[in-house]
């Protein structure tokens, strides 16, 4: 069977439109080159005759619009079939003192300033960084590094002339149904793995109770009485552990998916809450927009589907490629400790990035 990571490589040199990505804790890696697009709405997720394929759709529509792209055909690798290249990885350095730092150290207090004053209860803040390396010719090479180090999290790449080269190993599902079961999981709170030992916070707490609050009065107002509420627990996602609650209950007929993943998408986890009034906070504070960072991706077709918060991700452009970070912002946010927090996350795809 050919190599994967070869695989990849020729498709990316060669510009052909492809998608590649693996469920947690599963070992089949999917690889589609890309027959067609569609412009994806969420009504499109109740359609009976949903084609199969791979969505990515924004953080806002003012981000762009979502996408559908459907497979030409489908060939299957397991992780045991797959060798992967050697990658030292690669560091950005940046202190308290760096021009990164400053500015986010200003949108940090406009931010804290609105939650202190009750406009918001939380709120995301993101920042990027530029890695000013040819990524794109080592693109094989990360993807295959990603599914060996990331077993837990949906690992994926996608090359598309609509969105450019995206890749990234997500912790989050937004929300999954395979046949009538449905899945949703509340994922909020960050820490290093060293200090998993430590109690915590009230502010990790919190965090976390303010994305499964939310969750909480979806399910209610869809009248979703009958669901299984699990956690919160301590989940590793890399060089990261995180707070987790996990949702699942029965669609039968009288759910629909499209109204409720609307419901759902942007989380407190990636937005904040209210979730307009956070919305509108980032859009006024932050400088860079978030495209498909914090956004939504992941196979659909007629019996299941799969969508996962775009996080941990990377925009490779041709010289420079941007990397996207973020942690939720409350009322007992610390800047340094908010700041280091990024800097962890930025450690998931720069360890795969060869120097």
């Amino acid at each position: 069977m050919q190599d994967l990571e070869s695989s990849i490589q020729t498709l990316v040199d060669s510009a052909t439109p492809f998608y590649a990505y693996k469920l947690p804790d599963e070992d089949l890696i999917s690889l589609a080159v890309i027959a067609d697009s569609q412009a994806f709405v969420y009504e499109d997720l109740d359609r009976p005759s949903r084609p199969e394929g791979f969505v990515v759709y924004p953080f806002d529509d003012s981000s762009g619009k979502g996408w559908c792209f459907i497979p030409e055909n489908i060939k299957h690798f397991y992780l045991s079939q797959i060798s992967t290249s050697p990658g030292t990885g690669t560091e950005i350095i940046e202190d308290y003192e760096s021009a990164g730092f400053v500015e986010y150290a200003s949108q940090f207090a406009m931010m804290k300033e609105a939650i202190n004053t009750g406009e918001v209860r939380k709120v995301i803040l993101s920042r990027t960084l530029s890695i000013n390396k040819a990524l794109a010719t080592q693109a094989g090479g990360i993807f295959s590094r990603m599914l060996e180090r990331y077993h837990k999290a949906f690992v994926y790449m996608i090359s598309a002339p609509q969105i450019g080269l995206w890749t990234g190993a997500s912790p989050e599902l937004l929300f999954s149904r395979q046949n009538d079961l449905c899945t949703t999981v509340s994922l909020a709170g960050t820490r290093l793995q060293n200090h998993g030992e430590k109690q915590w916070s009230l502010k990790e707490t919190e965090e976390q109770e303010v994305v499964s609050d939310y969750i909480d009065k979806i399910l209610n107002s869809f009248n979703i009485a009958s669901f299984v509420k699990q956690g919160p627990e301590i989940i590793n996602a890399g060089n990261l552990i995180h707070l987790k609650t996990t949702y699942t209950f029965n669609s039968c007929d009288s759910l629909g998916v499209a109204q409720f993943v609307k419901a759902l998408h942007p989380t407190p986890a990636l937005c904040g809450e209210p979730k307009d009034k956070a919305m509108a906070l980032i859009k006024r504070v932050e400088k860079h927009p978030r495209l498909c960072y914090g956004g939504f991706i992941g196979p659909v077709g007629p019996q299941a589907l799969s969508l996962y918060v775009n996080i941990r991700c990377m925009k490779i452009d041709a010289e420079v490629s941007t990397l996207y970070v973020g942690g939720g912002l409350t009322r007992l946010s610390d800047l340094h400790s908010e700041w280091d927090e990024t800097a962890g996350k930025s450690k998931t795809l720069l360890s795969v990035i060869s120097e």
